[in-house]
């Protein structure tokens, strides 16, 4: 028998983490292990002791899902295994974390050393042995560049946890392949969009594209919020999809950092040459010069991609506090705004917030949202479970989205047959 608990991102997003075990030999894998901030703080999953843990398995960089990892090198030597890229990407985002939460954080950049230390870097379809029976292997998830499903076969049990999946194909990735797994006896799934229907992507390219020359020929300037891991990077490339874009690009951010990390990557994108192209014909500010080089950005007609995607900090701040009181500015939000955040109210409201709780300026600049989810939504991940093969039972546990939404779609997906639990935080189920 093989124990499952669910230790976060249980009827939430954020904190997330599952723990698999073995009830025979007693090993175990612990896949992901993340952060939640919210108003009472920073919220970490369920404990679980890093003495008992077989390996512990990182699906990709973003902090919801790594955030909480350096914990288990404070006094310990857990084996970590994950993507060298994911990897990289992981270290520039806690070490960012640690900058902004200093004294409140219970690790320190020591802790992300040894967590390199103990890191071994997987392949995709690469399966290793990490204990008596116990075994790993790595699928690409479709996410954000080096992002993965884990699959862990514990005593003969095949368990999928997906991490965040995205089976649609971006300018920066091919989706996932569900039709590559073996057969499954369980699949954790993430379904954060899982009521939710996607716009076409190609249209809201083409949308975006016509706002940010239709701003640039009026003297305007395109300012862009996107995450600085995968969303930046993605919207450089589209802004390059058709040609060598007229108008000035500048990245600023994390979103440089992440960006030239990707280019010493480029293998694994879908499209390296256009990646390498959209980055040889953008700007990133430079830190020796970028005090001017960032007023001059945000006083020039010409297009800014800066962090963060919902204007809760980073420099997409800055730039906003600049454009918002122009006309013939656009602002123009390219991912989901989760509730209260800035960008939602900016979306919502036409204000510009320091805090929710304020009551925020009026915005002139033109305001426009496209949902350019690095996410599978509902149709794309019934399709998914469609394709998958189950060795009898088909078990799928549904993680990592709000509450009302995990238990409409695991309502939905039993109607077709599947054996569904939405687990509350800290439960645990054997198979």
């Amino acid at each position: 028998m093989v124990k499952i608990t669910f230790l976060g991102a249980c009827r939430e997003v954020g904190r997330s983490g599952v723990l698999i075990e073995s009830e025979i030999t007693g090993e175990s894998v612990l896949c992901d292990y993340g952060t939640k901030f919210d108003k009472n703080g920073q919220l970490f999953p369920k404990h679980v002791s890093g003495k008992d843990l077989s390996a512990i398995v990182l699906t990709h960089s973003h902090i919801d899902h790594s955030g909480a990892i350096p914990l288990f090198y404070i006094s310990g030597s857990v084996p970590l295994y994950t993507t060298k890229l994911t990897f990289d990407v992981t270290k520039v985002l806690l070490k960012d974390m640690l900058r902004i939460s200093g004294a409140y954080l219970p690790f320190e950049t020591e802790e992300i050393k040894k967590m390199k230390r103990n890191a071994q870097f997987l392949r995709y379809k690469q399966k290793i042995n990490v204990g008596k029976d116990a075994w790993i292997t790595l699928y690409n998830a479709g996410h954000i560049p080096g992002s993965a499903m884990a699959l862990v076969e514990i005593d003969g049990k095949s368990i999928l946890y997906t991490g965040d999946i995205n089976s649609i194909e971006t300018q920066l990735l091919n989706g996932l392949n569900a039709r590559e797994l073996p057969p499954l006896d369980a699949i954790v799934l993430e379904t954060t969009y899982g009521t939710t229907v996607h716009s076409s992507r190609e249209e809201m390219e083409h949308e975006l594209i016509q706002i940010v020359n239709n701003t640039y020929h009026q003297g305007g300037i395109s300012l862009i919020p996107a995450f600085g891991v995968g969303r930046s990077q993605e919207i450089m490339m589209i802004l390059n999809k058709y040609g060598k874009p007229d108008y000035p690009i500048t990245v600023d951010g994390m979103a440089r950092k992440v960006s030239r990390i990707y280019k010493r990557n480029s293998d694994i994108l879908k499209k390296p040459k256009l990646f390498r192209d959209a980055l040889k014909n953008a700007h990133l500010i430079s830190n020796r010069n970028r005090r001017y080089e960032r007023n001059r950005a945000a006083h020039h007609r010409g297009t800014i991609i800066a962090p963060s995607g919902m204007l809760k900090g980073g420099t997409a701040r800055y730039y906003a506090e600049q454009t918002i009181h122009n006309p013939n500015n656009t602002i123009n939000l390219v991912s989901y705004q989760v509730e209260g955040t800035p960008g939602r109210v900016l979306m919502e409201e036409g204000l510009y917030v320091d805090d929710p709780e304020d009551e925020g300026e009026e915005v002139q600049a033109q305001v426009n949202h496209f949902d350019f989810s690095s996410h599978s939504a509902k149709r794309e991940l019934i399709q998914m479970l469609n394709e998958i093969k189950f060795k009898g039972e088909k078990h799928v546990f549904c993680v990592h989205g709000d509450e009302e939404t995990i238990l409409k779609f695991a309502t939905n997906i039993e109607e077709l047959g599947y054996s569904t639990k939405a687990p509350i935080r800290g439960q645990f189920y054997t198979i």
